[in-house]
């Protein structure tokens, strides 16, 4: 399975990720889930039972929201998710060894090992 990395075209953090991937020569698939938005079966098969590392705390819509306060189960943030892709935290690399949400440049090169 080659590694996806789902990101925002526009988002500089995620560029930042594609680049460190590449400079690690780790070649992925890339998924603008803003051109293409993810569908409820991926996120259910991404999300982990507490879906709070994957949402993106920056998004206006997490404040709007007030879901700093207000645990959500996976099917809620799944439907937030899939109604406003702003409240996933960016960039996610999927990789067979293993899934890193947001950018982590040490993660991903221990993905190398």
């Amino acid at each position: 399975m080659k590694p996806v990395l789902w990101m925002k075209s526009s988002c500089t953090t995620c560029r930042n990720a594609r680049a460190k991937l590449a400079e690690l020569g780790i070649d992925v698939e890339v998924r603008d889930y803003f051109k293409r938005p993810l569908e409820a079966a991926e996120l259910e098969a991404l999300l982990p039972t507490d879906p709070a590392p994957m949402l993106g705390t920056k998004s206006p819509k997490y404040k709007e929201l007030g879901l700093k306060d207000r645990p959500l189960t996976k099917a809620e943030a799944i439907a937030l998710m899939v109604a406003d892709n702003n409240l996933l935290k960016r960039p996610i690399l999927v990789h067979p060894k293993g899934v890193v949400i947001g950018f982590d440049p040490a993660a991903y090169a221990a993905l190398l090992s």
